[in-house]
């Protein structure tokens, strides 16, 4: 038998040296015709265990003129799968507790973190943007005299508050906040901006008018 050849391939030459087909071969070797394609094509899980295919190995390889201990050999280098005797495989321990790649753990690990994160900080995350303004009062303010004006109201303290695309820092409790603001004279339009961590905004815009004492 020729060195590199598969079990396939040498079942196949051998068929056909012989002049015989599977049908032919089950009734010449009382092998069923089921076993000998499973044997051929390595459908492992169509084979019965180590014991009886050793029988049927014997039976095949007589009648297609093969050296049966070869052919066992091969055989078994080749399929991987349960047998019974010297050459069977214990079936897998069902309870046994089963090797974990440390990356599953650790993704598994973070999904949960970022699970509870989400769960603890959702009306941060996802709540209703809050922004009250009471200073000033109403959407038009007219001011004399004084050029500086403070600028106050409250937000959800986890929130980004701009005036004017500055940053102002609010009460980390309260999430209040006053901002002295140096007017222009005339008319000065103020931007209140609010944003959450993931990027949803809600704007206000208040307008004071200035107006310089003589």
């Amino acid at each position: 038998m020729e060195e590199g050849k598969s079990l396939k391939t040498i079942f196949d030459e051998a068929l056909e040296k012989n002049e015989v087909d599977i049908e032919e071969l089950a009734q010449l070797t009382g092998v069923s015709s089921h076993y000998i394609n499973a044997l051929k094509n390595l459908e492992t899980d169509k084979l019965p265990a180590a014991p009886y295919i050793r029988g049927y190995i014997k039976k095949i390889s007589k009648a297609l003129r093969l050296d049966p201990n070869e052919i066992w050999h091969l055989y078994k280098n080749e399929l991987d799968h349960k047998t019974s005797g010297g050459f069977d495989k214990l079936p897998a321990n069902r309870f046994a507790i089963k090797h974990i790649n440390k990356k599953t753990i650790v993704w598994a690990i973070l999904g949960v973190l970022a699970a509870i994160y989400i769960v603890l900080n959702y009306n941060n995350l996802f709540g209703q943007l809050t922004l009250k303004i009471t200073n000033p009062p109403s959407d038009s303010t007219i001011t004399v005299n004084d050029p500086v004006f403070d600028l106050a109201g409250s937000i959800n303290p986890k929130d980004k508050l701009t005036i004017n695309g500055v940053e102002v820092l609010t009460d980390s409790y309260s999430g209040k906040f006053l901002y002295p603001y140096n007017l222009q004279p005339t008319l000065n339009v103020i931007e209140f901006k609010v944003k959450k961590i993931l990027g949803q905004e809600k704007i206000e815009t208040r307008q004071i008018y200035y107006q310089v004492g003589e």
